[in-house]
């Protein structure tokens, strides 16, 4: 019987979209390659989620490595794009329902420090029970030693867990389902896909 919920953060209850984030600072389609190719995918974003490097000493990193033209943009961008990020409130109005079912809602998410400290006072993670996220323990999805900090810190029984991520690799249900947390992928950012998904096991909102 399924007793906790744990939501993942990114494209679950936080709108993750690269490209419209991308659009939020600038129209120019050389930027806009910049940001996608050595912003996003550079060394220093998974060591913002790791907790091993913050806003300022990644933004540091990567305008060493790039053009100087860029310096202005890499600043601006590594400062405020997580402040363009919308909230789900569809789905965050799910769980209101399964907290009001007696449903545990917990997360489990990949998350720089700053980009939770500043979403931490928005309503949803008032319906918390227990909040791991990655760059506050150095380890992030889909290695197996975060899912089991937050079945260790707050004492859940994998058969009992729900777990809803958007994860398109993959990876990290693999690792959930191995160790004996329920669940599948669901689509980004759809309250739908998460209705189906809490169906298939039973819950009716």
């Amino acid at each position: 019987m399924i007793k906790d919920i744990i939501f993942d953060l990114g494209n679950v209850i936080i709108n993750y979209n690269q490209d419209k984030i991308i659009n939020n600072f600038t129209i120019d389609e050389d930027e806009k390659i910049f940001i996608k190719e050595k912003i996003f995918k550079s060394p220093e974003w998974e060591l913002l989620d790791l907790g091993q490097i913050n806003n300022n000493g990644a933004i540091e990193e990567i305008q060493k490595r790039n053009d100087t033209k860029y310096n202005k943009l890499i600043n601006i961008f590594l400062h405020e794009w997580y402040k363009t990020q919308p909230i789900n409130e569809d789905i965050v109005e799910i769980a209101k329902k399964l907290k009001e079912k007696n449903y545990n809602i917990y997360v489990l998410s990949n998350m720089a420090q700053e980009t939770y400290e500043y979403f931490k006072d928005i309503d949803f993670f008032k319906l918390c029970n227990g909040i791991v996220i990655s760059s506050y323990e150095n380890v992030k999805k889909p290695d197996e030693r975060i899912f089991n900090i937050l079945l260790t810190r707050y004492k859940l029984n994998p058969k009992e867990c729900l777990f809803i991520d958007d994860d398109d690799t993959n990876r990290s249900y693999d690792t959930a389902n191995k160790i004996g947390i329920l669940g599948r992928k669901v689509e980004p950012n759809s309250n739908k896909d998460i209705i189906k998904l809490l169906n298939e096991f039973n819950i009716t909102l």
